[in-house]
């Protein structure tokens, strides 16, 4: 019984020193993509049931248009998976800090591939924020 509780305050102590880690600006992207996650299903059934147009934008890729195709659905999914990964790092879960830094990799390379799927026309300011935020997670991964 009392190794069930010094277990239990172990597992307190190494979330609380891992939320202890995260920087104040990601744990505030953190909070936002929750949000955009938790609104994206809800925003989803709003579109459909009263035929407005998709409008979405994330890493560069951008649609606005009917919400049956392909595009709108891929973007949602890609907040959806965001806020998912920004759950498990600011809740300091055991797979949050990979999550992230594997959505982290996952959201450069689709960024970097729209910019160049544009021809260069745009220049998407996600690799200015994913670079730095790549850096930090892998100063944090030897802590977590």
């Amino acid at each position: 019984m009392e190794q069930a509780v010094n277990s239990q305050e172990n597992e307190m102590d190494v979330k609380e020193a891992r939320k202890k880690l995260i920087p104040i600006w990601i744990k505030g992207f953190g909070w936002l993509f929750m949000v955009m996650a938790s609104v994206i299903p809800v925003t989803y059934l709003v579109i459909l049931f009263w035929e407005y147009p998709a409008a979405f934008t994330m890493f560069g890729l951008s649609y606005e248009g009917p919400p049956l195709a392909l595009m709108p659905m891929l973007i949602a999914s890609l907040i959806l998976v965001n806020g998912i990964c920004a759950f498990g790092l600011l809740f300091a879960k055991d797979w949050g800090l990979k999550a992230c830094l594997y959505f982290g990799y996952v959201g450069l390379a689709i960024s970097v591939g729209a910019t160049i799927a544009a021809g260069g026309e745009t220049f998407n300011l996600d690799p200015v924020v994913l670079v730095p935020y790549l850096y930090v997670l892998h100063k944090l991964s030897k802590h977590w």
